[in-house]
């Protein structure tokens, strides 16, 4: 039994091995035959996927095209026209751009067809809407590159994507492919050029080759020639680097590819190829290709940022004639000052009625990239310089100070978070004690920043924002007292609404470009004004204050008797000069317009020699002449002589004249602020008592220099005696210069800085307005009401003669030497 049942144990071990055995083999056969099926069904479910897919796409081209989907109101423009309706630019919407439609009665031009056929498309009408070939071509280039060096894009597909953006990737390419073929399957090929024709993008927010050629060349598409039409082919295969007006050479090399394209593509010989390359753009004036660009850019920001998408006029304050002249007038201005590094300007005019502005000019050449062109020299934020002044002296006259206030311009040392400050006055000069309406209308830092200082930053800020200023964002603390001198950033749009402001008494109100805003149906769209009416100073001051900024003879010590600011009307200016001559700035106003002008450089580059009244005067000089066109000018002030009270002062004290005085000049005061006191400066015996901050300053102008200064019995003042007798200072004859003094010019500062101070004593009881200086060349200048003037004078010996109206001989002389 043992045996037995180990031989079945055996048996069974054998059965059961030659069983596994068996096993093992039949799975091998069986896997093979697994994954065939596998495989069959996978390629029956893809051949099944795509036999849908195919069906799919078949009943997809098949089917008719969705009812609008060419819908012109896509391309509705919005357009842009001056205040008498003529256009400025249209835009397609504010996010695309112009569009004009080519006429629809008419043939497609030939030129054009031939032109984006061969760039775009060479196999147009010869393929279902997708070249197979023109993608294997492409995908060949791009394996064999590394990088996509050619498309493929139809033009049946480039119009789809025009009618669809969709994703640039496989999904969206397959999807656009299908469009490609339903489009070429149901439409005409005409009508898928004409529609493709009005919606390509070909630069300059320009949509289609009916605006793009009314733009570039100023005529209908039909009349290209086939140089235009090729140069517009290459525009839309690269609308930045083919761009005619910036990059001219680089539009011609894109004008020639499309050209060898044609010639490729049979539709011109040669000869047309030669005779079109060598041939002229004819390219319109950059001018009337660009209207108001700055403006058109500003205020598509603007519509869009107030949400008024549905606008479809915009009626624009802008005067096109104005516009236009101002544009030329500024252009040739800063060319004549192309030799001191100054590079643009911009200028603003404003009716001061409506504050509606009539021009708008934000640089000199919009495509001049090299200059900045493209910068809005409008609202960039620079710093004033001077400009800024008469607010706060508007502030001094409004808490009591009168044009016969005097300040101190002498070395002054003030305190200031950041250490000691000295202030400078742009001629390098100091001028002793001069009246409120002298140091405004000559510029004078020194006194500036002293009243500044008096009245306090915090204050004449308050001033400044309420008149319009709204990017003086910071602190009083952050500016202090340079202040007053522009050490803020502002616009010149604000410049010209503040000065409006002045010209309306004191009151700043909104400025606006734009005059109405309509829709596709002509309903007027409502718009909000940028701000509401504030009074920032009393009108009575700001009316004293205007009379100081048109006074001409005030003004005449800084910058002679013939200057810009000289006009054949009323005008009250002011100009500025940042630091360092890097801008210029000239603002003023008449009853009835206010011009504002910037020049200088956006890169930020100092001019040379170029000062506000040389730099930004010219611009604002023929700016407001020709705001001032056809207007027969209303008088600044009321000339009925009840706004002033007038008084007889001594120009050197700004208190009543007495006999002792060697001048008198009659001065304008608000009523109760006329001086009371007698003049404290000349004494009875003929002496001159001066405060004792003034001494160094009599010395240096010549007052006492042989006998010096003695005090007096009070001891508060002290007095000085001109050599001679005692009663020479009676006598006529120059102050400064003294016979045989030598002045030594500093090449490192601008001419007009270094202008020769020149004072005299008049003969007895002769008004200053009665004595005139005659030059070494025969010229004859005027001289203020302290008696004083400058002269820009050559290297070499002068000799100036003082003469009195009607006189037959010189009533004094002096000679001396500049070198």
């Amino acid at each position: 039994m043992d045996d037995a049942k180990a031989n079945s144990e055996a048996g069974g071990s054998a059965v059961g091995a030659g069983t596994g055995t068996g096993s093992n083999a039949g799975a091998n056969e069986v896997r093979p035959a697994g994954r065939r099926r596998i495989i069959r069904r996978m390629l029956l479910t893809a051949g099944a996927v795509l036999l849908l897919g195919t069906v799919a796409a078949a009943i997809f081209i098949l089917m008719p095209l969705p009812p609008g989907m060419f819908d012109r109101s896509r391309i509705t423009s919005v357009r842009f026209t001056d205040r008498n309706g003529r256009l400025l630019r249209e835009l397609r919407s504010f996010e695309d751009g112009r569009s004009v439609p080519l006429p629809p009665a008419e043939p497609l031009p030939e030129n054009l067809v031939h032109a984006f056929v061969a760039a775009e498309d060479h196999r147009f009408g010869r393929h279902p809407g997708v070249d197979v070939l023109a993608i294997a071509r492409a995908a060949f280039s791009n394996l064999t590159s590394r990088r996509v060096v050619s498309g493929a894009s139809t033009i049946p597909m480039q119009l789809e994507r025009m009618l669809t953006p969709r994703p640039k990737n496989l999904w969206g390419k397959s999807v656009e492919a299908l469009w490609a073929l339903r489009i070429a399957r149901h439409v005409p090929d005409q009508t898928i050029l004409r529609e493709y024709l009005d919606r390509i993008p070909l630069g300059r927010d320009l949509t289609g080759v009916e605006a793009a050629a009314q733009f570039y060349f100023e005529r209908p598409a039909s009349a290209l020639s086939v140089a235009q039409a090729a140069l517009l082919a290459g525009v839309a295969r690269s609308p930045s680097a083919a761009d005619p007006f910036r990059h001219p050479q680089g539009a011609r090399r894109f004008m020639e590819r499309v050209l060898s394209a044609m010639e490729r593509n049979g539709v011109i010989s040669a000869e047309e190829h030669r005779l079109a390359s060598a041939s002229p753009l004819d390219l319109a004036r950059a001018e009337n290709a660009f209207r108001t660009p700055h403006l058109m850019a500003a205020l598509t920001r603007s519509l869009r940022t107030q949400g008024l998408s549905g606008a479809a006029v915009v009626e624009t304050t802008i005067d096109l004639e104005l516009q236009t002249a101002v544009e030329n007038a500024m252009r040739e201005e800063i060319r004549g000052l192309s030799d001191r590094n100054v590079g643009n300007a911009a200028v603003i005019v404003i009716d001061n009625a409506s504050g509606e502005v009539l021009a708008y000019a934000g640089s000199i050449d919009f495509l001049d990239e090299a200059n900045g062109g493209q910068n809005d020299g409008v609202r960039a934020r620079r710093q004033p310089g001077s400009a800024l002044k008469p607010f706060a002296y508007g502030l001094a006259l409004m808490e009591g100070m009168t044009p016969a206030t005097i300040l101190s311009d002498v070395e002054t040392h003030l305190s200031t978070q950041s250490g000691t400050y000295v202030p400078r006055n742009y001629d390098r000069r100091v001028h002793g004690p001069v009246r409120l309406r002298a140091a405004l209308a000559n510029s004078y830092n020194v006194p500036a920043v002293q009243l500044m200082d008096l009245l306090g930053p915090e204050r004449v800020l308050g001033v400044l924002r309420g008149a319009g200023f709204d990017s003086l964002k910071e602190t009083a603390d952050h500016y202090g007292v340079g202040l007053i001198l522009g050490n803020g950033e502002v616009s010149l749009r604000e410049m010209a609404r503040a000065y409006r402001g002045l010209a309306r008494g004191g009151v700043c109100g909104p400025i606006t470009e734009i005059r109405s805003v309509r829709d596709a149906a002509g309903r007027r769209i409502p718009l909000e004004p940028e701000r509401g009416e504030t009074r920032f100073l009393a009108p009575d001051a700001v009316a004293l204050l205007t009379d100081i900024l048109s006074d001409e003879a005030a003004r005449v010590s800084a910058f002679g008797q013939v200057n810009a600011l000289r006009m054949p009307f009323p005008v009250a200016a002011k100009t500025g000069t940042s630091r360092a001559h890097i801008d210029n700035w000239v603002a003023g106003f008449t009853r009835e317009r206010t011009v504002a002008v910037w020049v200088g450089n956006f890169s930020g580059k100092p001019m040379k020699d170029v000062s506000g009244i040389t730099g930004a005067g010219p611009v604002f000089r023929r700016a407001m002449l020709l705001a001032m066109e056809g207007i027969r000018p209303e008088p600044l002030l009321p000339e009925d002589g009840t706004m002033f009270q007038r008084a007889r002062i001594c120009p050197l004290s700004g208190e009543l004249a007495t006999e002792a005085c060697p001048g008198a000049i009659v001065e304008k005061f608000l009523p109760g602020t006329v001086p009371t006191q007698p003049c404290s400066f000349h004494l009875p015996d003929g002496t001159l008592s001066l405060p004792p901050q003034f001494e160094s300053w009599a010395r240096a102008e010549g007052y006492g220099v042989s006998s010096g200064l003695r005090q007096t019995v009070s001891g508060r003042r002290r007095s000085a005696r001109p050599p001679g007798n005692e009663d020479a200072h009676r006598t006529a004859r120059f102050l400064i210069p003294l016979e045989g003094d030598e002045f030594l010019m500093d090449t490192r500062l601008p001419a007009e800085a270094q202008t020769i101070s020149i004072r005299v004593s008049p003969p007895p009881d002769t008004p200053h307005d009665r004595l005139t200086i005659e030059l070494t060349d025969g010229s004859r200048i005027g001289v203020d009401d302290t008696f004083s003037t400058r002269a820009v004078l050559p290297h070499g010996t002068h000799v100036l003669k003082l003469w009195e109206d009607g006189a037959q001989a010189p009533c004094a002389s002096v000679r001396f030497r500049v070198r």
